[in-house]
């Protein structure tokens, strides 16, 4: 994704200490120039580059000007705001993301009444707009760790797309986020730690409640499948986990779902005690992905554990040698960023 060529354009625009002053209607021809311009240029930077100086508030103000617009580009408009907000959330402005996204949301319900339609799109179209926006605006807060402004997003997507296989997970990934941010402080007394872990339990019971709905209606859903397997380790159903864990490593074919997978399953063969099943499974995800540094270490720590730190150690040569990349689990820890959602959006919305 193209974003660090405008991040600072994106704060410009969104966090300028000296704004114009301008009329509202000049400002409602330059927000939709700048529309137009991300349309025909697919260039997020260049095209809010002429708004330098805004504050959110012109930015706000403009918006509502545009939904009154006479020919709008709502869905146009909604995508580049999603992208305003990916910019400035991978900046650490989380409250600026989120006021994009609410505008974006905004824009995206001005699809939807069958009185401003846009011509162009037909209400499966605009249906199919509307949940892809929504898995990608969800997806921006999950990929910063914060499940709390992300659920918000979901709700409103689910409303819009209540089937939404993307959107049903990420409502479980949120309940499984929150299980797993619950600390438990030892140092606390006896019942303050076991309201702790009842909060932790009863999270992780939600997540696999919804994964569970989720797999009965779509059995294929190898993302939800691996999720429940490694919920069900959590929650000490070591059987159905193995099971689970397995039937989705067997109908993986992206290799960051045979990834997890695997690794999931070589967790849960070492806390078992089986050492082999483990040396497999930390294999098999090293294959999936081999410039994994958590499938590395897991790898070396069962060589070092059979009394050969030597592979261990050759392991982590052959780690060192290869360029570093990001880690799969990073993005299954906090749920990552839903670039294929946002490659669609502005599939639908470039010219």
């Amino acid at each position: 994704m193209r974003y660090r060529a405008w991040l600072i354009a994106t704060a410009v625009v969104s966090l300028s200490a000296s704004p114009r002053a301008q009329a509202p209607d000049s400002q409602a021809a330059e927000y939709a120039a700048a529309v137009h311009a991300y349309v025909v240029g697919h260039d997020a930077a260049k095209a809010v580059a002429p708004l330098a100086g805004w504050t959110p508030r012109d930015v706000h103000n403009a918006v509502r000007s545009y939904l009154k617009h006479p020919q709008p580009r709502f869905a146009a408009a909604a995508t580049l705001h999603l992208e305003i907000a990916v910019g400035t959330i991978l900046m650490g402005a989380v409250d600026l993301a989120e006021n994009h996204l609410g505008l974006g949301d905004l824009l995206v319900r001005g699809l939807r009444p069958p009185s401003r339609n846009i011509p162009s799109l037909s209400p499966a179209e605009t249906a199919a707009f509307a949940e892809k926006w929504y898995v990608a605006a969800a997806s921006t807060f999950l990929m910063v760790n914060d499940p709390v402004r992300a659920a918000p997003v979901i709700e409103r997507g689910l409303q819009v797309s209540a089937t939404s296989p993307e959107l049903r997970l990420m409502s479980g990934i949120v309940d499984e986020m929150a299980a797993l941010s619950t600390v438990i402080d030892e140092s606390r007394s006896g019942s303050q730690m076991s309201r702790m872990r009842l909060a932790r339990t009863q999270a992780l019971s939600r997540a696999k409640g919804k994964f569970e709905k989720l797999l009965a209606d779509q059995p294929r859903f190898t993302r939800a499948r691996i999720r429940l397997g490694r919920v069900l380790w959590l929650l000490d159903e070591r059987d159905r986990a193995l099971t689970e864990l397995l039937r989705g490593q067997s109908e993986a074919r992206e290799p960051a779902q045979q990834y997890l997978a695997a690794m999931f399953l070589g967790a849960l063969y070492e806390q078992a005690g089986n050492m082999t099943g483990a040396r497999v499974a930390y294999e098999t995800a090293l294959a999936a992905a081999p410039a994994s540094q958590a499938a590395t270490v897991a790898l070396g720590h069962i060589e070092v554990m059979a009394g050969r730190p030597d592979r261990a150690q050759a392991l982590a040569r052959q780690l060192l040698s290869k360029p570093p990349v990001g880690d799969e689990w990073w993005s299954y820890k906090n749920g990552g960023f839903e670039t294929a959602a946002l490659a669609w959006l502005r599939q639908q919305v470039w010219q």
